[in-house]
């Protein structure tokens, strides 16, 4: 099982201070995550708010943490690629995988935020057309000489796209996928990675039967469905007990959920999603939270419930302090992942 760390940073401003040290410390936390063997380093793109928008344009902080790491994978965790010109996208994330000589990991979707549709003036009755078209056009700018592209949305002939990225045909690309059964279907087609966010539904069975749909396009599609990887992103927090995991963790988890509510007020979730209190996740396993055996414990349940491959855990979140962060990333690389890296 591959493992990454997620960075969906909520800023806040009283515990994180000046813009400069919080990206100081995420920086510090990443190349710490380089050298105890991490697989990934996520980051996610959010716009205009303390959600995230600190990183608005993620192939800039990418390509410095490539400056300052040298093994550890770099991915998007996703690019919402409707609010983009595509060919922009393809040439600032090729330079990403230039600068960090082909460690780039790209992923895209259709993004959770209708607020930063409406700000950036971009229907999102055409994200899904958007997304579909535009991640053709980036296959074809980073794997072709040439684009040659005409869909109901875009169309460019005949220009190059700069640079090429260090992969070939091009960096993995992956789609993450939460509501929508056709984005599913639609990843597994085209072979895509899948990302996913296990803690976000109503009902245990959901996101199993979702999969599924993704796992037998796969197979219809002639693709090698035991190559493709499935990712689950979870907020994590290793300590030496539940109760001590609770006590430390939980004012940041509320924290975070006070500025994910403050992003969009008048946000609605779709039926069969849920969002829980902070008590609940980290008591019920939404959260993987507690000692090391417990936490290898969640995670084996959620392996086998979802069929994961690999996983991102938020390990710094809601104003956490540096040394609560750095502690929680060093127990999980020594106590837990040495029993599930396999």
């Amino acid at each position: 099982m591959k493992f990454g760390a997620h960075y969906l940073p909520t800023y806040v401003p009283d515990l994180d201070g000046p813009y400069a040290e919080f990206y100081r410390r995420m920086f510090e936390q990443m190349e710490e995550l380089d050298r105890l063997g991490f697989d990934h380093i996520w980051v996610t793109e959010h716009h205009f708010g303390d959600y995230g928008g600190s990183i608005p344009h993620p192939p800039t902080f990418l390509s410095a943490v490539a400056r300052s790491t040298r093994r550890i994978r770099l991915g998007v965790a996703i690019s919402v690629l409707p609010l983009h010109n595509p060919v922009e996208v393809a040439e600032s994330y090729a330079m990403v995988d230039v600068i960090s000589n082909g460690r780039l990991d790209f992923g895209i979707g259709k993004g959770s935020e209708p607020l930063e549709y409406r700000r950036l003036k971009v229907s999102q009755d055409e994200s899904t057309a958007r997304l579909k078209e535009g991640a053709e056009i980036i296959r074809q700018a980073w794997s072709k000489d040439e684009i040659k592209f005409k869909g109901d949305l875009f169309e460019y002939q005949g220009f190059r796209v700069l640079p090429k990225p260090v992969q070939r045909p091009h960096p993995p690309i992956w789609v993450g996928c939460a509501r929508s059964e056709d984005t599913f279907e639609w990843a597994g087609e085209n072979g895509f990675n899948l990302m996913t966010l296990p803690y976000l539904y109503k009902e245990p069975h959901v996101l199993p039967a979702l999969v599924k749909v993704y796992r037998d396009a796969l197979v219809r599609a002639g693709r090698d469905s035991a190559a493709m990887q499935i990712l689950g992103k979870f907020h994590i927090y290793v300590s030496d007990s539940l109760d001590r995991a609770l006590s430390e963790a939980a004012p940041y988890l509320a924290n975070y959920q006070v500025v994910h509510a403050a992003a969009d007020p008048n946000r609605r979730d779709p039926g069969f999603l849920i969002v829980r209190d902070a008590q609940t996740q980290l008591t019920r396993g939404f959260v993987i939270a507690g000692d090391a055996q417990r936490c290898i414990d969640t995670i084996h349940r959620w392996r086998e419930q979802v069929g994961l491959t690999a996983m991102s855990g938020t390990f710094h979140f809601g104003g956490m302090p540096q040394e609560l962060a750095l502690k929680n990333i060093r127990l999980f690389a020594e106590q837990v992942m040495p029993a599930l890296h396999n």
